[in-house]
């Protein structure tokens, strides 16, 4: 079985994420499989095994491309264009990776539509907007230990310059000066899971995000990334209906290279001055991480046959 919450979380209601059922609930299929990405933690290549491999109607950013963002009744869209005969993957047409994008697809009646197969946000207390009590959303997400995630966000805000982020100054700094910098990020994970964004985090703090992640998230890990869409496919009964042979194929292409891998990136050893440095800004993500492998081994039970 699960293991109990601590005695003071026993309590918690959790009503800020009321519209997401919880972990243990049966599956339902009118519930909406939400994915919380958290970025460079291995979240790209599961939203592509998704939208491109499944050819599920997704709820991202690129519901919005080709002007559908002016569009005012809800629908499923097809943008990007693409040679005739190409199958292109449908989108519903709104963006739920913004605040305003949220309220806006709120607003469209998004919940009700029932178009959506899978959304994709990174934003978790905002998008329990996105749903009703009568049509809620199931958390899931993959995780990437959080020196890994801090160090590959080093190397990926130097040279990605599509993203608010984009530092390319980094490329002369070493580690060690980015970890004391006020580029990087401190815990990240746990302030998203208890919507505490700026000031000091707590013990409490660190509580409540293991709350929401044992109640609410089907978890996966970076690390067991086959194992992980498997567990995801099967829980949330996805199967490949489109073209078999081509969708399983299209999904071991993805499993085995990854959407934005890069591997030539130094490693960090455990212990090193730059290890001890990203960890004292991650103290209570790497508590975090510990909570997840074990709740990872828990969630095994969720598809037993």
């Amino acid at each position: 079985a699960v293991a109990p919450p601590p005695a003071e979380l026993a309590g918690m209601s959790l009503s800020d994420l009321s519209n997401f059922k919880d972990a243990w609930d049966p599956w339902d299929k009118s519930d909406v499989p939400v994915f919380l990405h958290i970025p460079k933690a291995g979240g790209s290549t599961v939203k592509d095994v998704i939208g491109t491999c499944h050819r599920f109607v997704m709820a991202t950013e690129f519901g919005i491309t080709d002007g559908h963002g002016e569009d005012e009744e809800i629908a499923v869209v097809y943008p990007g264009g693409g040679p005739k005969g190409q199958d292109r993957s449908p989108f519903v047409n709104v963006d739920t990776t913004t605040v305003e994008g949220i309220a806006r697809a709120k607003a469209m009646g998004f919940a009700d539509s029932g178009l959506a197969q899978a959304v994709v946000t990174p934003f978790l207390y905002e998008a329990n907007d996105l749903f009703t009590p009568t049509a809620r959303g199931r958390l899931f997400t993959v995780f990437r230990h959080p020196i890994d995630r801090a160090i590959s966000m080093f190397y990926y805000i130097q040279v990605a310059d599509w993203e608010p982020s984009y530092a390319p100054e980094l490329k002369d700094w070493t580690i060690e000066q980015y970890a004391t910098s006020d580029k990087i990020e401190n815990n990240w994970l746990t302030r998203q899971l208890t919507h505490h964004t700026e000031g000091e985090l707590t013990d409490d703090d660190m509580k409540l995000a293991m709350e929401v992640l044992r109640r609410k998230f089907l978890v996966g890990l970076m690390t067991k990334i086959e194992e992980t869409t498997e567990r995801f496919e099967r829980f949330f009964r996805w199967t490949y209906r489109v073209n078999p042979p081509n969708q399983e194929k299209c999904r071991e292409r993805l499993l085995g290279g990854g959407s934005n891998k890069n591997d030539k990136k130094s490693k960090v050893k455990e212990g090193s001055e730059a290890w001890n440095l990203l960890a004292a800004q991650n103290l209570y993500d790497m508590q975090l991480y510990d909570y997840v492998e074990t709740l990872f081994v828990e969630q095994e039970q969720f598809v037993a046959d």
